[in-house]
């Protein structure tokens, strides 16, 4: 299967607004409703702000869109004494680091929102590990143009999602957080691109 990687603005410019409210109609995300919502209410506004870049990606056979993720980027602050001596070295090629706190503080890529399209027939639906590529594709020219050499994400802490991302995807395990206003605990994963 093949897909194609397009910039949410120029997606806007091509087709307008409304065309794409109604591509996105039928996104469908049972796992996680945040996905879905953020795809046909977020997406388009949070990109014309340009608070974040959604990057749409679809089956190049048939133009059905398979899956999107979400790109910006953050202040990030890592405690040292969570990393392996090997991640604290790379680290300090891309941060500032703060002895008397063991903080290092940096400007990281996030990937904000990461969702396969269930809509999609399971035959022909993108791996997570097909999408995860496209991610690291676009990454890698954004690094390219501008510099940058961590990607980091929050995931809810549940299995399938250590698993993915902390085996399948690579993603190194760096510290957790809790949302009040959610009433969740995220895991905090990061890589060095």
């Amino acid at each position: 299967m093949s897909f194609c990687v397009e910039n949410i603005l120029d997606m806007i410019s091509s087709y307008g607004e409304e065309d794409l409210k109604a591509d996105f109609a039928d996104f469908n995300c049972p796992q996680n409703g945040e996905i879905e919502t953020y795809i046909k209410i977020k997406a388009i506004d949070f990109a014309k702000r340009k608070l974040s870049i959604t990057y749409i990606v679809s089956d190049t056979s048939d133009g059905e869109i398979v899956g999107y993720f979400t790109l910006t980027h953050k202040a990030l602050d890592i405690n040292g004494s969570d990393l392996s001596n090997t991640s604290r070295k790379k680290l300090g090629n891309h941060s500032q680091y703060e002895a008397d706190t063991d903080l290092y503080s940096t400007s990281a890529f996030l990937l904000a929102q990461f969702g396969k399209n269930y809509a999609v027939d399971k035959g022909t639906r993108i791996s997570g590990t097909e999408l995860m590529e496209c991610v690291m594709d676009i990454l890698a020219d954004i690094q390219h143009r501008i510099g940058g050499g961590i990607v980091y994400l929050d995931a809810e802490d549940k299995p399938e999602l250590r698993t993915f991302y902390g085996e399948k995807a690579n993603y190194k395990l760096f510290g957790e957080r809790y949302s009040k206003s959610d009433n969740i605990k995220y895991l905090q994963y990061m890589r060095f691109l």
